[in-house]
């Protein structure tokens, strides 16, 4: 009786084991299982972080690469502008040179006119009038190969670009108003560029 209380014992001991021996690796399969849970959530986590790092690098990358090149764009263009400005000081030196130079001539020429204008009657003052409009003639032929122009006021409307009204006279049938009825003294043009304004009367 007693042998047989010991062999039920000793079976029941057997099977515990067994049932421990087989619940071990379950739940070391399942330790295993969380385990791996946790380890695929933490490298999701930084997986997450690293990737809203590098989009943030990418932002402040892009925004500067964009004022490094709004930066080049203004340089450029401010280059081209000191480049354009050089060419066109550059053209005008070329287009008006000799400005003051005819601007100085044209109260010479002023003073010979005036002197044709005199009256002459003996051999000596004819003689050095026809000196003086040798001069005159050379002077003006100079000023128009320069491109130095007369400005052409008598009987054309007013321009107050290249004139300049001193008096006022009465319009007629010959001469309507705004029309130069008068010349007072000439007026000169460089190209598009005025030297000298005309000084003239005007109908009104």
């Amino acid at each position: 009786m007693a042998d047989n209380k010991k062999d039920d014992s000793l079976n029941q001991n057997q099977e515990q084991s067994k049932e421990r021996d087989v619940k071990k690796p379950v739940d070391d399969a399942k330790a295993t299982q969380v385990d791996h849970q946790n380890s695929s959530a933490s490298h999701s986590e930084k997986s997450s972080e690293e990737v809203t790092k590098l989009k943030k690098t990418v932002v402040e990358l892009q925004q500067k690469l964009d004022k490094m090149e709004d930066r080049y764009l203004r340089a450029e263009a401010d280059m081209k502008n000191i480049q354009n400005h050089a060419k066109k000081e550059q053209a005008d030196l070329i287009k008006y040179d000799g400005q003051q130079l005819a601007h100085d001539i044209l109260p010479i020429v002023d003073n010979l006119k005036r002197a044709l204008e005199v009256e002459v009657v003996d051999d000596n003052g004819k003689q050095l009038k026809k000196g003086v409009s040798m001069v005159y003639e050379h002077l003006n032929k100079a000023l128009t190969d320069n491109g130095v122009e007369l400005v052409d006021a008598l009987n054309k409307p007013f321009d107050p670009k290249f004139e300049q009204a001193i008096q006022t006279a009465e319009a007629d049938d010959d001469h309507p108003a705004e029309t130069v009825v008068k010349v007072l003294q000439d007026g000169y043009r460089l190209k598009d560029r005025v030297l000298r304004p005309a000084m003239v009367v005007v109908a009104k």
